[in-house]
């Protein structure tokens, strides 16, 4: 199983890793690491997806949300106990091996590391919370939690590339009347309009201070072998897709 990490996120007391969609046991049309309970594949075979994840990071359980394309941040540590599903798009945590996830298809997944407090963060950012704010609430939680923004390092995994993520108007309209920024980011070519995710998210988090910050700049919609792809499966008439898996976590 290979796992991609980012150089800004090395550290003694952390481990993290963005996952790709081979390595695991879910068979068609998830195969083969699929790592979200929400998408049709059986939970056992989900389960045995994280186990092969957790062991190969050396950690033993994991916390989870269920996404919702919104900006609700939560505080691990406060649900570590409750069996009901959790609905946010970003985690906060300062527990040791108590390693957080938010899962992709397409979507940006951003991890974040406050180096000096030992607070971590992970965010799903598809093109809907990052316009509500999803990383502006992550970043200010840090913020609420004591962390200093220049002592925060952060990384966005692979997502959907600049010259695959076509849009059309309305989409474009409801952005930029979310957030003015982002009209900046949207990409005319062959009067076909594109939207670059990627900087986008960059900028929001420049614009938040923050400086040490890694892309890893991945397409995965282009990239058919390494990453599921929601924006694929649909060209072809096939929703059903898996789920890559993007976890941060403390370790002693």
């Amino acid at each position: 199983m290979k796992l991609i990490e980012s150089y800004i996120l090395k550290h003694p007391n952390l481990k993290h890793a963005f996952s790709l969609r081979s390595g695991g046991v879910s068979p068609k049309p998830w195969d083969s690491l699929n790592c979200s309970f929400f998408v049709g594949d059986k939970n056992i075979n989900v389960k045995k997806n994280h186990q092969l994840i957790l062991k190969k990071l050396n950690f033993e359980r994991l916390f989870s949300v269920k996404q919702i394309h919104g900006n609700k941040v939560i505080q691990a540590e406060d649900y570590i106990s409750k069996n009901s599903v959790i609905e946010a798009d970003a985690i906060i945590c300062k527990r040791f091996n108590l390693p957080i996830s938010v899962t992709t298809a397409d979507c940006a997944p951003i991890l974040l590391f406050d180096k000096k407090e030992l607070i971590i963060g992970a965010a799903h950012a598809g093109w809907k919370g990052a316009v509500k704010g999803v990383t502006d609430n992550l970043i200010e939680h840090f913020q609420i939690n004591g962390s200093k923004i220049e002592n925060i390092n952060v990384a966005i995994g692979p997502c959907i590339g600049k010259d695959s993520f076509e849009v059309k108007s309305d989409m474009i309209q409801s952005c930029i009347k979310e957030d003015k920024l982002s009209e900046n980011f949207f990409i005319n070519k062959l009067n076909k309009d594109y939207f670059d995710l990627g900087r986008y998210l960059i900028q929001k988090l420049e614009n938040k201070g923050l400086k040490y910050i890694d892309f890893v700049n991945q397409d995965t919609y282009k990239n058919l072998e390494k990453f599921y792809s929601y924006r694929r499966a649909m060209k072809k008439n096939n929703p059903t897709t898996g789920r890559m898996i993007n976890i941060i976590g403390l370790t002693k």
